[in-house]
């Protein structure tokens, strides 16, 4: 039986309905198509926010695929609400609009535990072991505020190597005045990679205000 040639397999298989166009063409990642996921804030393990967060580059969207949503360009420094009911998009204040995204976790992939102290102006900073957060192995990074305090307020990075290094979760830690310990945690939960960049944008025919 004769084998039919590489690239008129490829031909064929591109013709094929519902095959895409490059078969043999590497998957998407992170870093390259951004992503989808559910953002969740909790402190002291009680949930205070969830919502669904779309992330391309220097784009943000904070709400769901078919509702009302805020999206954030944050090269351009702009933002507005987009509202499907009244096919609107109003421009609002973009230091308002940066509030609303998440604290603390950095939202791009590319996590660097070097460039992190460097920011942070510290020497002494841990790796806490590999833990499955969201059915992603992650590297845990710990850094202490100021490590030659004991007791000093830490924040830990959950970095998922099979995403590009995103952070998946971020935990703060801090104690009070009476000794208790606070935590507040920021996570990404059902990442999906790719973000379509018709997302960060009004439909056509829609109003801008």
């Amino acid at each position: 039986m004769r084998r039919v040639p590489p690239f008129l397999l490829g031909v064929l298989m591109a013709l094929l309905p519902g095959c895409a166009a490059d078969p043999f063409g590497a998957p998407p990642r992170v870093k390259t198509h951004g992503y989808r996921a559910r953002a969740t804030l909790k402190s002291d393990g009680v949930e205070k926010a969830a919502f669904d967060l779309a992330v391309f580059r220097d784009l943000r969207r904070k709400g769901p695929v078919d509702g009302p949503a805020l999206v954030l360009d944050l090269a351009a420094r702009k933002a507005f609400r987009l509202d499907p009911a009244a096919k609107t998009a109003r421009e609002v204040p973009f230091s308002e609009a940066v509030g609303e995204l998440p604290g603390g976790i950095p939202l791009v992939p590319g996590f660097d535990e070097k460039a992190e102290a460097a920011r942070r102006d510290v020497n002494v900073y841990h790796r806490e072991g590999d833990e499955v957060f969201a059915g992603h192995v992650c590297t845990l990074w710990r850094f202490d505020d100021d490590p030659a305090v004991p007791g000093s307020p830490t924040t830990t990075y959950w970095v998922a190597a099979d995403l590009d290094g995103l952070v998946t979760r971020y935990d703060r830690e801090a104690t009070d005045e009476n000794g208790r310990t606070r935590k507040s945690t920021v996570s990404l939960t059902n990442v999906r990679v790719g973000a379509d960049p018709g997302l960060f944008s009004p439909p056509n025919g829609w109003t801008r205000l």
